[in-house]
């Protein structure tokens, strides 16, 4: 009988350090991965650079910023050369829901684009709203010294939690990159890892039952292969969030009680990439560019009746091993980590040594085991409400009240960019256009392939994901079972949570981490062996988004400045009610706003920019001209302010008769 005396167990896991990649393979299929992204390229990049690879994957470019720029691609190093009126243009492009993308960016340049949008936004918003020349903006008489913008606010704890994550790795010196590359849209962010050296660990057990340990560092090469692998990460991203950005347009305005997670997009999206790795049939690491990516969706809100915090949160985690794929192709580390044939009776010759062991047969590679785990930390009473998916597999759904409505007005206080009709506009949009006042959770049906188990421990909530077949057993013989094609193809996990905060006070913190892993299966004449090889579990730290935890009361009126108030007494009350019935969405005597000062002027001045755009250049407001003239008003003018002096006096003026 045959004795094992070693079992060689080697994991293929997430890299620390974005994509080890292959060398020697220039060539790139780029037909369906476009971004239909007009972009201003404002830097030249190395053909071989991520910067380089996004260009040709851009059906339009320019390299001027012009009317139709959509998005500015840049080189970190070159954001302090830029111009003053080219950064006001970048801050516009980005509150009208462009992106701003930035090649190599070290954690100064990354402040450096902080420090310029954040001193420009406020006056972008002005200018956005105002540029028709309709809408008349009065200084406001005070204004709080120590309040900021939203959108800074949002920058700011972007690029902190961009360095907190590239300080995980230790490459967030000054001379490092923070990221190959970081994209910022009002409503999220995408960012990849550095490409540079990763350090791995790998164990087995010696014939002597010892567990041995080595590490070694892998430093990869640009290609135009492996850059462009995660400039298809990037192209793909872009191509998801304008997708959004048309769909919440719609549903911004939505009616009824809704879910707050369908009506709105996230509080916040980041976006993470990396590479994943497994062990090829020469015994070397095989990695895979963008094979793991991990996207957290926050949505952050407050009760205004209980005074408490919820934040729902949403972790999607794809493992892109790759399909079982044929020919040559099942060999392309930037198609596939699955190595196959993966058949009992095939294998491929593997002629390589480890240690005193010699391995003739390798069968391939598969998923096997993922952990993720997420927790909220702050001050305050945290209380974890409900997470899925639970233990088993079966579909599951949960719905979570976090508020009441104020007539028709509704005061949860929501933290996201505001997308208008037709414009959109950084900063809150909380207020009574959406009822939604429920979260919705919907775990993923998993296949019976790959079994959960879900644990708790206080806050934090745990799941371990498995292959469910014992793909590789205890044999002396070169046999085992088939592993599942679940575990050979794209592995998605899908994991939500929910928290509620008695009495919020500052900011909180959501930790995260994720790891997951690949076997391969191997034998010789003392029988089948998984080899398995991995860096540390990921973990990553965000500052979530404040919600707005004040109500703001804003008030609408009609004045006539042709004659003065008094002379359209007896009419100014038929044309309130007029407007009321016509323009319901627009136009309401009263409207609460779930804001903190002054970042509610933003959801003001959108409304303003709606309403001068409905009463001046719509067909539909025709009949309400008309109307006017029937009273003997040929000018008015619509009039917010609020009560407390702190805010700017926005007015639109109407002219029945030119």
């Amino acid at each position: 009988m045959k004795t094992k005396n070693r079992n060689y167990i080697f994991l293929a896991v997430l890299m620390m350090g974005i994509a080890t990649m292959m060398t020697g393979c220039v060539k790139e299929d780029i037909a369906s991965k476009t971004a239909d992204m007009p972009t201003a390229v404002l830097s030249s990049f190395d053909e071989n650079s991520m910067g380089a690879a996004l260009v040709r994957r851009l059906n339009i470019k320019t390299n001027e910023v012009t009317s139709d720029t959509k998005m500015i691609l840049i080189k970190g190093e070159d954001i302090k050369s830029r111009p003053a009126a080219e950064l006001m243009q970048a801050a516009k492009i980005y509150l009208q829901g462009g992106y701003i993308a930035i090649e190599k960016p070290r954690n100064a340049h990354m402040v450096e684009v902080m420090e310029q949008l954040s001193a420009r936004f406020e006056q972008a918003t002005v200018e956005l709203m105002t540029q028709s020349g309709h809408v008349t903006i009065t200084p406001p008489k005070q204004q709080s010294g120590n309040a900021i913008n939203s959108d800074a606010a949002r920058i700011n704890a972007r690029v902190a939690n961009i360095a907190a994550i590239a300080g995980t790795r230790g490459d967030a010196s000054g001379t490092d990159a923070v990221a190959e590359m970081v994209i910022f849209s009002p409503m999220g962010y995408y960012q990849c890892e550095p490409h540079q050296g990763v350090l791995v660990s790998s164990s087995y057990t010696d014939k002597d039952g010892k567990e041995v340990v080595q590490e070694e560092i892998h430093n990869p090469d640009y290609t135009k292969r492996s850059s462009g692998c995660l400039a298809d990460g990037a192209a793909m991203w872009l191509n998801t969030k304008n997708a959004q950005t048309t769909t919440n347009k719609a549903t911004n305005r939505a009616d009824g009680q809704g879910a707050i997670n369908e009506l709105m997009g996230a509080s916040e999206e980041h976006y993470y990439q990396r590479s994943l790795m497994a062990m090829d049939w020469k015994g070397q690491s095989r990695h895979k560019p963008n094979g793991f990516t991990e996207t957290i969706r926050v949505w952050g809100s407050h009760n205004m009746e209980t005074n408490k915090d919820y934040y729902f949160v949403e972790q999607a985690v794809l493992s892109a091993v790759g399909g079982q794929q044929e020919g040559d192709a099942r060999f392309d580390v930037n198609k596939t980590l699955y190595a196959g044939p993966y058949k009992e009776d095939e294998w491929i010759d593997a002629d390589f040594n480890s240690k005193d062991n010699h391995y003739s047969k390798y069968y391939g590679a598969y998923w096997q085991e993922g952990n993720y785990s997420l927790n909220l930390v702050g001050s305050s009473t945290i209380r974890l409400e409900d997470a899925l998916p639970t233990t088993d597999n079966n579909t599951t759904s949960t719905s979570i009240a976090v508020g009441e409505t104020h007539s028709e007005t509704n005061t949860i206080g929501f933290s996201f960019g505001a997308v208008g009709e037709n414009i959109s506009v950084g900063g809150n949009l909380s207020h009574g256009w959406t009822d939604g006042t429920t979260y919705t959770m919907t775990s993923t049906t998993n296949t019976n392939d790959i079994k959960v188990q879900k644990n708790t421990e206080a806050n934090k909530v745990m799941w371990k994901y498995e292959n469910s077949q014992q793909t590789f057993g205890d044999s002396d013989e070169d046999e085992h079972m088939l592993a599942p094609v679940a575990v050979t193809t794209d592995v998605n996990m899908d994991n939500q949570a929910c928290w509620s905060v008695e009495n919020p006070e500052g900011a909180y913190t959501l930790e995260v981490t994720s790891d997951s892993r690949m076997k391969c299966i191997m034998a010789n004449d003392d029988g089948c062996h998984a080899y398995t090889k991995w860096p540390s579990t990921e973990n990553s730290k965000y500052e979530l988004i404040v919600p707005n935890r004040a109500e703001q009361t804003w008030h609408m009126d009609i004045t006539f400045p042709e004659i003065g108030q008094e002379g359209h007494e007896g009419h100014k009350g038929l044309l309130t009610q007029y407007l009321e019935k016509q323009f319901p969405s627009l136009y309401q005597t009263e409207v609460k706003i779930a804001d903190q000062t002054p970042e509610s002027e933003n959801t003001i001045k959108l409304l303003v920019k709606q309403t001068e755009d409905v009463l001046n250049n719509s067909d539909g407001a025709q009949t309400l001209r008309e109307y006017a003239l029937d009273l003997g008003i040929s000018q008015y003018t619509i009039k917010w302010f609020t009560t407390d002096d702190k805010h700017s006096v926005y007015t639109v003026d109407v002219k029945a008769k030119e």
